[in-house]
Order: structure tokens, then sequence, then C-alpha cells
């Protein structure tokens, strides 16, 4: 498992358990975000993983 500073842990875990995911769902989620919001990857790109792919909803 990784080691994430505290605050982020528990940002985390509230993200998580917020959604009704796990955590390696919702750091999939995170990372998704990212990378679409920095140019490393297109919509959809992401949009291709449906494992990983949640509504706007799910994510606002």
């Amino acid at each position: 498992m990784m080691k994430l500073a505290p605050e982020i842990e528990d940002a985390l875990d509230r993200f998580a358990l917020e959604q009704d995911i796990t955590r390696e769902e919702a750091l999939a989620v995170i990372a998704q975000d990212w990378l679409i919001g920095a140019g490393y990857l297109t919509a959809e790109e992401g949009a291709a993983d449906e494992e990983v792919l949640l509504s706007a909803e799910l994510r606002a």
C-alpha cells in the first residue's frame, strides 16, 4: 500500500466513503480526473476504461 500524508489519507477515505467506492477506485478516479485535466489523457481515452469511469455527478 502506498503511504500518503495523513491529511491526504483522511481526505481519500472520506471521498471513497461518500462515493461508496473502494480506496483503489477512488485513487483511479482521482488519477483519471487529474490526467484528463492536465492534458495527459483525453476524455475519450479515460472513458474507455469502464471500471473506473463514474458519472460527472459522482465526481462533483
